[in-house]
């Protein structure tokens, strides 16, 4: 369990990529996670796509952080997310539909 201070710091950190601020005292116990930036292998293949979901992971905030830091986020990618990989793409890439877990569709920028 983090102490205040460490709260704090967590608070800032979530917030700086795109968290609201109340996630950390409000997260819930399971989250699925979704690809912002696709996974390689020792090759350098391709394993895991942008879109591509992680369920059921721990929805606490130093988890979700640390998988923040290499690109999964509890929402899918979108032309509107400001998160790094998905700014960086927005003009290099179309945009393309992906199916969310709940069969609704969004709209992910990627390959």
């Amino acid at each position: 369990m983090a102490g205040i201070t460490e709260r704090n710091k967590q608070k800032v950190e979530l917030a700086s990529l795109g968290y609201s601020l109340k996630y950390i005292d409000e997260w819930q116990p399971k989250t699925t996670l979704y690809r912002h930036k696709p996974s390689y292998n020792v090759e350098g293949l391709i394993v895991a796509d942008i879109g591509t979901t992680t369920p059921n992971v721990p929805g606490s905030p130093d988890y979700v952080l640390s998988k923040a830091r290499i690109g999964l986020f509890p929402w899918p990618p979108s032309i509107t997310c400001e998160c790094k990989w998905c700014v960086d793409r927005n003009g290099e890439k179309k945009a393309k539909e992906v199916k969310t877990e709940d069969d609704s569709s969004v709209i992910a920028v990627g390959g």
